[in-house]
C-alpha cells in the first residue's frame, strides 16, 4: 500500500481531486479487479497516470459526471477486448509477444518509472538524496539479514527509519496533523454528479477510447512482467479475458467513487517481486488499507507527512530497479545472437526509453505502449532464422 501511495496521491493532486475520494476509489478498484479475476492475480489497481489528460478534459467539460461517463466508456472498451480473449486461445498471443519482447518491455517499464525519482526527491537536493539512500540501505539490510516475520516488511522498516532520520532536518510536515479528527467522510464523486450536455461529451468519449487502447497495451506488459515474477502465466490463469474485464470494471468503480481513471501499477509489480510475496490476500488487505485512508484522518495525515524523498525517492530506487532487473532475468533465456531477437530488443529499448511520442489528434502513444506495438510489428514481419 505504501509503495502505491505516492503515485495514487500524486495523480489525485494533479487532477485536483480530493485525496480521500482518490484513496477510496483506488482501493475499491483493486477489490473489483480481484473479484473479476477470481482472486488469482495479485495486481494492485490504482489511479492512472495514463488517464490524466482525459480526466482533466472531462472535469473541465462536465465535472464528475463527465469522468463517470468516461469511465463507463473505458469499461466498455476493456470489456470488448476481454470478450475477444475469452474466445481466443491465449497461445496465439505468444506468436505476437515472444519472450524477448516481454523481457524488453519489462525493462522499459522499470526504467520509465525511474524518471519519477528526481521529482520525488524534489528541491531537497543532496539532503533529500542522502535520506533516500539511507532508506534504501535500511530496506536492503532488513530484507537481507532479517529473518521470520520482519523479513516480510523491508519497505515498512525502511520507510520508518527514513521518516525518523528526516525529522531533525525539518522535512516531516507535522502541520498535516493539525485540526484532524479520527474519522471523516471521504468526498465521493457520484454524490457530486450534475447535468452535462451530450454534445460536450462527444470529444471526451473519443479521447477516452483512444487513451484506453493505449492503457490496454500497458495492461498487457504489466501483467506479463508480474507473471514472470510470480512464476505463473497470468495470461492463462486468470486469463486475459478476466484481466481486461477486471481493469474495465475497476475504471468504472474509481471514476464513480474517486473521479479518476485506473490502471495496473508498476509499483505493485516491483513490491511483489522484491518481497517475494505474491499472495492475493496481501493485495486485498492493501486495498482495504487504501480505502481506510479515505476515512481515517490520522492515517491520512501520517502518510501525507512522510517526505517524498523517503516514500518516493527511497523505496522507488529499489522497486523500479527490481522491475527492470526482472526483465533482464527473463532475457537470460533469450538467444540474442539471433538477429531477430537482437533487433526487437534494441528497438523496444530505444523507443521505450528515448521519450519518442506518436501523436495523431487525441490519440498518442509513447513509452511502454509505443515500444510494445513496435515490438509486435517487428516480430510479425521478421522471419525466424
Amino acid at each position: 500500500m505504501l509503495s502505491c501511495f505516492t503515485a495514487t496521491a500524486l495523480i489525485g493532486q494533479v487532477c485536483g481531486v480530493p485525496l480521500s475520494g482518490a484513496f477510496l476509489g483506488a482501493g475499491l478498484a483493486t477489490i473489483v479487479y480481484m473479484i473479476c479475476t477470481k482472486g488469482k492475480s495479485p495486481m494492485f489497481i490504482s489511479n492512472s497516470g495514463a488517464f490524466v489528460a482525459p480526466v482533466l478534459a472531462a472535469l473541465a467539460a462536465g465535472g464528475y459526471t463527465a469522468v463517470a461517463i468516461g469511465g463507463a466508456v473505458a469499461c466498455i472498451v476493456y470489456t470488448i477486448f476481454g470478450l475477444i480473449f475469452y474466445k481466443i486461445d491465449v497461445n496465439y498471443l505468444y506468436k505476437f509477444m515472444p519472450k524477448v519482447l516481454i523481457g524488453s518491455v519489462t525493462i522499459v517499464i522499470g526504467i520509465n518509472l525511474m524518471g519519477f525519482i528526481p521529482g520525488y526527491i524534489g528541491d531537497t537536493g543532496n539532503l533529500g538524496l542522502g535520506i533516500a539512500l539511507i532508506t534504501v540501505l535500511a530496506i536492503a539490510l532488513s530484507s537481507h539479514y532479517f529473518k521470520g516475520a520482519l523479513s516480510m516488511f523491508p519497505f515498512l522498516i525502511g520507510t520508518l527509519i527514513g521518516y525518523i532520520v528526516a525529522i531533525p532536518f525539518g522535512l516531516v510536515d507535522f502541520s498535516k496533523f493539525e485540526g484532524i479528527h479520527l474519522f471523516t467522510l471521504p468526498t465521493i464523486a457520484f454524490m457530486h454528479w450534475e447535468h452535462v450536455e451530450f454534445s460536450a461529451m462527444i470529444p471526451i468519449i473519443v479521447m477516452y477510447i483512444a487513451f484506453t487502447v493505449s492503457a490496454i497495451c500497458e495492461c498487457l506488459s504489466d501483467h506479463a512482467a508480474l507473471g514472470n515474477i510470480v512464476g505463473r502465466d497470468l495470461y492463462k490463469e486468470p486469463g486475459l479475458g478476466r484481466i481486461f474485464v477486471g481493469e474495465g470494471a475497476a475504471n468504472l468503480a474509481t471514476s464513480c467513487f474517486g473521479g479518476l481513471g485506473a490502471c495496473s501499477y508498476g509499483e505493485s509489480v516491483g513490491t511483489i517481486g522484491f518481497s517475494k510475496c505474491g499472495a492475493t490476500v496481501v493485495t486485498f488487505a492493501a486495498a482495504l488499507m487504501m480505502m481506510a485512508l479515505g476515512f481515517l484522518e490520522p492515517i491520512q495525515a501520517f502518510i501525507a507527512s512522510i517526505p517524498s524523498c523517503v516514500i518516493g525517492g527511497g523505496t522507488a530506487c529499489v522497486l523500479y530497479g527490481f522491475i527492470s532487473s526482472s526483465g533482464i532475468k527473463l532475457l537470460k533465456d533469450v538467444d540474442l545472437n539471433i538477429q531477430k531477437n537482437l533487433i526487437i530488443c534494441s528497438v523496444v529499448l530505444s523507443l521505450g526509453i528515448s521519450g519518442v511520442v506518436f501523436n495523431s489528434g487525441d490519440f498518442s502513444l509513447s513509452g511502454t505502449a509505443l515500444a510494445l506495438i513496435a515490438g509486435v510489428i517487428l516480430n510479425l514481419i521478421l522471419r525466424d532464422e
